[in-house]
């Protein structure tokens, strides 16, 4: 909820005189050269996000203002669930924030419709996107434009017990997806698991980031450059990820069939209570599988590089979320400090906001630098993250190819019941991928 005790609300007279000082001198509020004298009185920030931890939001707001005194943030956490459909109401009746959170999946329609303005030139943007990994900065961009600073990025990642290889004799972790089914057959011929891959293929939001990060990890393309499909015939890479997902459920039958009734959520908390050898997930179920409060198999899961058709030196899918700031918003400069505070530095120079989140939820940070933070590094090795694997998957994971069109979503979701429909044998691979390639086409060109 916005704060609004009287240390938020009103100006007190060690404020005043600060500012009246700065006003006084011509000096610069904060790292930048931002506000002027004329901007003495205190401005106001409206400023909302989805309701994930939104205690933690109001510490890192609490921070922001006591680094920026000239500043009042009005905070509105809303519905995760109907985050976007809340903020489209807002845009709409014109009572929008100055900044907010903004979902990749949304960025190209919400910058199409004229509610968000770009952030090209801003002081400090340039020296911060120098150190963003390469897909979180990507989605930031907008036909050429920045629109964001980076709230988080994550990648998919692939993760298994390593206690259940030892007892099946299974000495290294797979890479390419013949060792996947190599490996799962051992445990499989050893009895530990009759299904030894627990994955879920219920229709859900972003539910195709198994079969991205499986095309990638291949080195192959779904879409090129003018977003028209380049599967399945021209880059047959698809194809070959769907017949190996085929033959994995039906053929050697080391794919858990109930797969088809779960999503993401509920097959992390299937494999957390033991079931299933081997999985794939969002990035911070890595460390939470490894945490005792939350999972029986902890100390055991480990990571390895995504498994694709041939071991391409490649990384998974990777997405992000971001701070975009308004059109409409009257103030501007002090959104922007917002902006890069929460998706940059604070005025120490520290990453402070990422770090938090990081440390105390495993959201992925999108900074290269802080690879190397000791906290950061402490965490993972606490965790069992083996720092080579995970720094490598960062930095070669890849956004989706046509995550900045406006009909995304759409054709995520209808491509995610090709491929329920391909798994219940009820058409082939080919098949499945010509109608996802179809309708790409015509929802392209009903966009145009």
């Amino acid at each position: 909820m916005p704060p609004n005790d009287d240390s938020y609300s009103s100006m007190s007279r060690r404020r005043f005189l600060t500012l009246s000082a700065l006003a006084g001198t011509g000096a610069a509020v904060g790292n930048f050269g931002l506000m002027s004298a004329a901007s003495a009185a205190e401005v106001s920030v409206k400023f909302s996000g989805w309701a994930f931890e939104p205690q933690v939001v109001e510490q890192r707001l609490k921070q922001f203002m006591a680094e920026n005194p000239g500043i009042n943030v009005n905070y509105t956490p809303l519905d995760m669930q109907l985050y976007s459909e809340k903020m489209i109401a807002l845009f709409n009746a014109g009572s929008q924030p100055d900044a907010f959170y903004v979902r990749d999946t949304d960025l190209g329609a919400w910058v199409d419709a004229g509610w968000m303005q770009p952030i090209d030139g801003l002081p400090g943007l340039d020296a911060l996107n120098k150190d963003i990994f390469p897909f979180d900065r990507e989605a930031l961009f907008y036909k050429g434009k920045q629109y964001g600073t980076p709230y988080y990025g994550d990648i998919y990642v692939y993760i298994y017990d390593r206690a259940a290889l030892d007892k099946a004799g299974v000495k290294q972790a797979p890479v390419t997806l013949d060792q996947l089914k190599a490996a799962a057959l051992e445990v499989k011929k050893a009895g530990i698991a009759e299904y030894p891959i627990l994955k879920g293929y219920k229709t859900n939001v972003d539910g195709l980031s198994e079969f991205w990060s499986m095309v990638f990890a291949s080195g192959g393309h779904l879409f090129n450059p003018a977003m028209d499909p380049v599967f399945p015939n021209e880059d047959k890479t698809a194809l070959g990820v769907l017949e190996w997902m085929l033959d994995a459920m039906h053929g050697s039958r080391i794919l858990d069939p109930r797969g088809l009734e779960l999503d993401d959520t509920q097959v992390r908390d299937t494999f957390l209570s033991g079931q299933g050898i081997f999985t794939s997930n969002v990035g911070n179920v890595f460390p939470r599988s490894n945490k005792a409060e939350f999972s029986k198999r902890a100390g055991n899961i480990r990571m390895t590089r995504f498994p694709g058709l041939k071991d391409a030196g490649q990384g998974p899918m990777g997405w992000a979320r971001l701070y975009g700031m308004s059109s409409k918003t009257k103030s501007r400069d002090a959104a922007w400090r917002l902006m890069y505070f929460l998706g940059g530095k604070d005025s120490s120079g520290q990453y402070s906001s990422a770090q938090t989140w990081y440390l105390k939820y495993g959201v992925g940070y999108p900074f290269k630098a802080l690879d190397a933070d000791p906290q950061i590094a402490a965490s993972q090795k606490k965790l069992g993250y083996e720092p080579a694997i995970f720094q490598q998957q960062m930095a070669h994971a890849r956004t989706r190819e046509n995550i900045s069109t406006t009909w995304y979503t759409e054709w995520d979701r209808f491509t995610q019941q090709q491929i329920q429909a391909m798994l219940m044998r009820q058409i082939t691979p080919l098949a499945a991928l010509t109608a996802s390639a179809k309708k790409a086409q015509q929802l392209k060109k009903e966009a145009s």
